[in-house]
């Protein structure tokens, strides 16, 4: 573990590094070129994924890298364990000064089930979030637990779906930052059903979220057990497990 998590602090050091002088800057989001993924890559994404990858390179040891930019890279012979990068998701609420967006790596095999240590940096705040599987979800070294809620909850969603009265609403930008605000009981639920979602975008903070106590499946209830590969797309549904099933019939109303 101290070894997985010195290599996430240094790779997010330096691309909070790299990007601190261009975030904010309308221009910063021109588009280079299509990412591996199939969406066009901006100026900040790949400052911020050509810094990452230059840690990496640099730390010596054998594994694969998994990026939404280049799509996946292997370094050295006999790769121990394959990396999951997201180094700025939240792209444009980083280009317009919007202050929510993080840096998000994950660690594991060669599927999304075998995720086994995840890092999220909020590179506004500076808040970590890291989880190891079987040994708990943290906020800055603090463990953390999802909330209790049941009746009266925040759920973060882009899906046209009837809620409550009582269920307050948001979309803030940064699906692996608001996934550590589920595990964090900042909200109670994540939702998006745009069928966009990356495993970059999620392979850390759903190891957060289930190590924080809470759930997180497809849309379908089913585990989420995709290959480490950008082009492959999913919904989610994260909660706090309480209200889990109460939101999968609401979303199985609107299909």
């Amino acid at each position: 573990m101290v070894y997985m998590k010195k290599l996430c602090e240094d790779v997010s050091n330096a691309v909070q590094e790299a990007i601190s002088n261009i975030v904010g800057k309308i221009d910063n989001g021109a588009i280079l070129y299509m990412g591996a993924d199939g969406t066009p890559t901006t100026k900040i994404d790949d400052v911020a994924e050509r810094a990452a990858v230059r840690v990496l390179k640099e730390d010596g040891r054998p594994f694969n890298i998994i990026s939404e930019e280049m799509g996946s890279m292997t370094i050295g012979e006999g790769a121990e364990f394959t990396i999951v990068l997201d180094p700025v998701d939240g792209t444009h609420n980083a280009i317009h000064g919007i202050p929510f967006y993080s840096f998000s790596m994950a660690i594991g095999g060669n599927d999304l089930s075998q995720i086994y240590y995840g890092h999220i940096r909020d590179l506004v705040t500076g808040d970590v979030y890291l989880a190891e599987k079987a040994r708990g979800a943290f906020l800055n070294g603090k463990q953390i637990h999802v909330s209790n809620n049941t009746k009266e909850y925040c759920v973060s969603t882009s899906s046209q779906i009837s809620l409550e009265k009582n269920c307050k609403i948001r979309l803030l930008g940064s699906v692996a930052l608001e996934l550590c605000y589920v595990a964090s009981q900042k909200l109670d639920a994540v939702i998006d059903n745009r069928n966009n979602l990356r495993v970059t975008d999620i392979a850390a903070g759903k190891l957060i979220v289930e190590e924080a106590g809470g759930m997180v499946t497809d849309y379908m209830n089913e585990p989420l057990k995709l290959p480490l590969d950008v082009r492959q797309k999913m919904r989610i549904i994260a909660s706090n497990g309480r209200i889990h099933g109460e939101l999968l019939g609401k979303l199985k109303g609107c299909r």
